[in-house]
């Protein structure tokens, strides 16, 4: 029974190791998400999985619970009004200001049509891109850079003329194109560790990502990004979306919905 899961230490988990929120209503998901897991590992329930976490004795099964939690509800071209803004002034303004190729992070990218759409956008209006996009979860990583996609998953975004001119058959799946592959890149990395290694981003997307993290989490996530994002930059962070925590790194950009630039204290803090 999901009423029988040990929820405090599986919140506990999901909040130490990616700065998740997990609440009370979201169990019964969790347990259709472990059952796969405890089943290839013999046992009778998700309780006796969750029985199992260690991070110091079994630490990829930890983690492999961690990940499988983990949301990762994504879609092409999801709010195409964000995306319509992206390509009439965000991409061409900063392709100016950078005087050369834009660096893009999708920071969160599940399993990678956001980051698809954004080469897209890209490609369309002719601004050379190098799109890096991050995620936790090993699993959404793989599929992201295998490009394949189910007949459901490119019809929630993409127009007809972008299936045709970005994705080819494969088999009864389509396939992202060698064309679009060359501009984006899918690494695994935990937003909480910071992300230094990943260099600075004239463009970051972290949509529909922050909601759903303590608020811990978002202030540290937060803190690595406004490090992270060049001072011309700007922070996209999902339609709808309130960042309480914003204030500290960032501030809004009036006129442009959602949209963030590095506020007084992150410029200080990266200087």
């Amino acid at each position: 029974m999901t009423s029988d899961l040990d929820f405090p230490v599986l919140s506990a988990l999901m909040s130490e190791r990616a700065g998740y929120d997990l609440g009370p209503e979201r169990l019964a998901a969790v347990e259709a998400r472990l059952g796969p897991i405890a089943r290839r590992e013999g046992l009778a329930s998700v309780q006796d999985l969750i029985a199992l976490i260690d991070p110091g004795q079994r630490p990829s099964l930890t983690w492999e619970i961690v990940e499988a939690i983990l949301p990762a509800d994504t879609r092409f071209f999801r709010d195409r009004e964000s995306f319509e803004l992206i390509s009439a002034q965000l991409l061409p303004v900063l392709s100016q200001a950078r005087g050369g190729v834009v660096r893009v992070l999708i920071a969160g990218c599940a399993t990678g049509q956001e980051a698809w759409s954004v080469a897209i956008c890209a490609a369309e209006i002719g601004v050379d891109v190098e799109v890096v996009a991050l995620d936790l979860s090993s699993r959404s990583i793989e599929k992201a850079r295998a490009g394949v996609y189910t007949q459901f998953e490119v019809q929630r975004g993409l127009r007809s003329r972008q299936l045709i001119a970005w994705l080819e058959r494969y088999e009864d799946l389509w396939r992202v194109s060698e064309r679009l592959k060359r501009w984006v890149r899918f690494e695994r990395a935990n937003l909480l560790d910071g992300i230094e290694g990943f260099g600075e981003f004239d463009l970051i997307f972290c949509r529909h990502v922050l909601s759903d993290m303590t608020s811990e989490g978002r202030r540290r996530v937060l803190d690595g990004l406004a490090k992270a994002l060049g001072p011309a930059g700007c922070l996209f962070v999902g339609e709808g979306e309130i960042l309480p925590e914003a204030g500290v790194a960032f501030r809004p950009v009036a006129g442009l919905k959602s949209v963030y630039v590095r506020g007084p204290s992150s410029v200080s803090q990266a200087a």
